[in-house]
């Protein structure tokens, strides 16, 4: 079934079914990729964490995205 059918058929369908059929899917995606991806041994893991925080390195350093809030840090904070 295309992709363009299967959208066809879940304008058909309700709010609940669509709904259904999401949880469904997102299931199926979320234990696919659990299986395909699971790290097997803990040098694994560190490996895939090392890469992950190499990945966002710039993210965190100052001036990054991430940081740009800290600017605020200095200034007090008053619940209205």
């Amino acid at each position: 079934m295309s992709e363009k059918e299967i959208l066809a058929e879940l304008e058909k369908m309700s709010n609940e079914e669509r709904l259904r059929v999401i949880e469904t899917a997102t299931r199926l995606l979320y234990d696919d990729l659990q299986r395909s991806s699971a790290p097997r041994s803990r040098k694994q893991i560190r490996e895939q964490m090392r890469a992950a925080a190499e990945m966002m390195r710039e993210e965190y350093a100052a001036g990054g995205d991430l940081t740009a809030l800290t600017a605020l840090d200095s200034e007090d904070f008053y619940d209205a």
